[in-house]
Order: C-alpha cells, then structure tokens, then sequence
C-alpha cells in the first residue's frame, strides 16, 4: 500500500511566499522518508484548465540503480521539505521497479485516459477527471514562451514562466511579457492564472485585459525575487486584477 504523506495546508499563516519559479522545479532534488537524496524532478505535467500540476516526472538513475528511466508520480505523493529544499517522497525500490514509466516518445500533451487510470491506480491516488477526448495537460518547459492572446485573437504577449506554489502544486501566476506589443516595454507581469483561457487555435492563451490595465498593473520591479514576496504581496496583485485569491481557491478543491 502507498502511504501519502501529510500535505501542509494550502492556507498558510505566515507572511512569506511558498512560491517557486517554473524553471527552477525543474532539477529540484527528490529525497525518501528517512532524508536521502534518491532523484529529482526532470519535469512538471500541468491542467492546464485547472491550474495545477497532476504529475512530477521523476527520475532515480543512480540513486536506486535503476537506470535513466523517467516515471510520473502523482503530485499529491510529493511534500515539499523547507529544510531539505526539495521534495519527499515515501516509495521504495521496489514499487518503482513495478511503476508505470514515462516512455521517450510519450507525448504527455496527448489525451490517453488509460495511462493517467494506470498511474494512479497503481499509486492508489484518484486520477485526474478530463472531459471528452481533448487533454488539457501541458508539460512546464512547453509552457514557457506560449504566445498569449487578446479576446479579439491578436497576439500581445508571451509566458516567460510560471509561478507555482510548491506546497500545493497550484499555479499562482503566468509571469508574462508584453514588450513590442502593446508598447509597453520588456517588463514583466503577474498575472493570476484563473485569468488566462487555454486556446486550442491558435495555441496559447487567451487573457482579457486591457493596454490601460497593463499599464497601471503590479510588474516585476528590477531585481526583484517572485519566490521571495511577502503573502501582501500577492493580495496586492490578485486586489488589482479583482480575483479570488488562489490560496483560498485550492483549500476549496482540496
């Protein structure tokens, strides 16, 4: 039997920000019940439509002497350890050995509710609920740079990267930029992810805002640190932008 370790509350007490930088998920090391470093995090599978990550795509070679092989493990069974800086996870060797693995030609991004029953049935976990035959997965490295949309289907920007909370696996914000756009310059913007609509056609997302909106927005200030804000921080971001704050949307789905 799998066991899921005690998740922290999605809401948190304190002033400081559970966020982490899509780019830097990547490669961020894996550790087993007892603290030993046994992997890390190659990639990030995302709903995309829901806004946080279903799998973390794990590799072990040679930590458990199990070769380069990739699995996908369900985000729940992942706890993230301030201490440690990474992720724990409470499997062992020989669950891995039988788990389901992540093939080399396996496009993730491609609806295929067996394999997603498969994973999580085999780590007793509840696998993701997708209607129709159309997948809303996305990996993490294929998000960054997606053009983003107005309503009106033109193109005014683009995903720099995301902001996830590594407690939860909620995605906070798309980090966007606008520059040659709308004339606005290279800066970049927090925009809370419920804002943004996945297009199928064109691919990429779709966020209804305005020029004048933009312009008056929180942005990125020189040298500033999104995995370092203060909770104020994000309230003063989501106040603008006039959404629910996503802390308290992810304590509601959990």
């Amino acid at each position: 039997m799998v066991t899921t370790m005690q998740r922290t509350p999605a809401t948190e007490s304190g002033t400081v920000s559970s966020l982490i930088a899509s780019d830097r998920v990547e490669g961020t090391a894996v550790y087993d019940a007892q603290g030993k470093r046994i992997g890390k995090v190659e990639r990030l599978v995302i709903d995309k439509a829901g806004g946080r990550i279903v799998y973390a795509v794990l590799s072990f070679g040679g930590f458990l002497g199990i070769g380069g092989t990739h699995y996908p493990i369900p985000w729940p069974m992942l706890n993230y350890d301030e201490k440690l800086g990474g992720y724990r996870v409470e499997i062992t060797e020989e669950q891995l050995k039988k788990a389901p693995k992540a093939e080399p030609v396996e496009g993730w991004e491609q609806a295929n509710p067996d394999r997603d029953e498969r994973v999580h049935g085999y780590w007793e976990q509840p696998a993701p609920v997708q209607e129709g035959h159309t997948s809303s997965l996305i990996t993490s490295d294929s998000v960054e740079g997606m053009p983003v949309y107005d309503v009106h289907g033109k193109r005014i920007g683009k995903v720099e990267r995301l902001m996830i909370d590594k407690l939860t696996g909620q995605i906070a914000y798309a980090i966007l930029s606008f520059g040659g756009f709308l004339g606005i310059g290279e800066d970049h913007y927090p925009i809370p992810w419920s804002m943004l609509t996945c297009n199928e056609k064109p691919d990429g997302f779709q966020v209804d805002i305005t020029e004048e909106e933009i312009k008056n927005a929180p942005k990125v200030e020189q040298g500033e640190n999104w995995e370092l804000t203060a909770r104020a921080r994000n309230q003063d971001v989501y106040d603008y932008w006039e959404v629910r704050y996503y802390w308290i949307a992810a304590s509601d789905l959990s």
